[in-house]
């Protein structure tokens, strides 16, 4: 990805609540189509940075730039997949997913192919009059992405998005992000606390260290795409994993201990 064109600049961004300081001069590059995950222990700013990244937070120093312009507040130049799906319940999932272009004014016929599409590609052709009542987490989530993508955003931001599945579907859903991504190659910004799903879905992984968050190492996984599940079970991936987990052990260590003195 060294010779795509830089998407994503950030330069000595910092961040502070009051006189706590939760970020700390961060500054790095992402490539247009990149697939980026930030991991790191609890309290050192991952979705603190995303936040400032889809302009829903300000940033106390620094900037950033997307496709050369700096961001300074929400935009739909930027899709969000948060935690949680907040569908709204009283729309089905055709007009969920609709939302964003409805509210850009760009609702169209051929704005309504392109939805259609989408839900086809998130493995949701057929359930377009569904409600979310009646959905699993697992779809519910695939209709989350649809939403974002709906947009055509430059930068896709990802805040934990299958933290809250089983294990299993969670398994399934990477692999669906993974088919999704390939399809498009939208740049992704993805936080997780899942060392090896970072691993799985990644070009590269920014490894942040505890508060005040800043990039520890960055991590450049070299393995082959596509990506089926069972690369997860050999020796070089076990090896990321591993040496991912050292860089962060100390740091979840003490973010744990002080949660518990809390």
């Amino acid at each position: 990805m060294t010779d795509a064109p830089v998407k994503l600049s950030v330069a000595d961004l910092t961040k502070r609540f009051g006189s706590l300081e939760v970020l700390q001069n961060i500054t790095t590059e992402i490539r247009n189509g990149e697939f980026i995950s930030i991991v790191g222990p609890s309290g050192c700013g991952k979705t603190t940075f995303l936040r400032i990244i889809g302009g829903l937070e300000q940033a106390s120093g620094g900037e950033a730039h997307l496709d050369g312009r700096r961001i300074e507040g929400p935009g739909a130049d930027r899709g969000f997949v948060f935690q949680q799906d907040n569908l709204l319940p009283w729309r089905d999932i055709l007009a969920n997913t609709e939302i964003g272009p409805e509210i850009n004014g760009a609702l169209s016929p051929e704005q309504r192919r392109n939805t259609l599409r989408l839900l086809k590609l998130v493995g949701l052709e057929g359930f377009e009059h569904y409600y979310p009542r009646q959905l699993s987490g697992g779809m519910r989530q695939r209709v989350n992405l649809a939403r974002a993508l709906a947009v055509d955003p430059a930068l896709l931001l990802m805040d934990e998005p299958f933290s809250a599945l089983d294990a299993q579907t969670r398994e399934i859903m990477q692999t669906e992000l993974l088919r999704v991504w390939e399809e498009g190659r939208k740049t992704v910004l993805f936080v997780t606390h899942q060392i090896d799903e970072a691993v799985y879905l990644s070009y590269r992984i920014f490894v942040f260290a505890r508060r005040p968050g800043r990039i520890n190492e960055i991590i450049d996984v070299d393995l082959p795409r596509p990506r089926p599940l069972s690369i997860k079970r050999t020796p070089r991936f076990v090896e990321y994993v591993d040496h991912i987990w050292k860089l962060i052990e100390e740091d979840v260590r003490v973010s744990v201990l002080e949660e518990h003195a809390g």
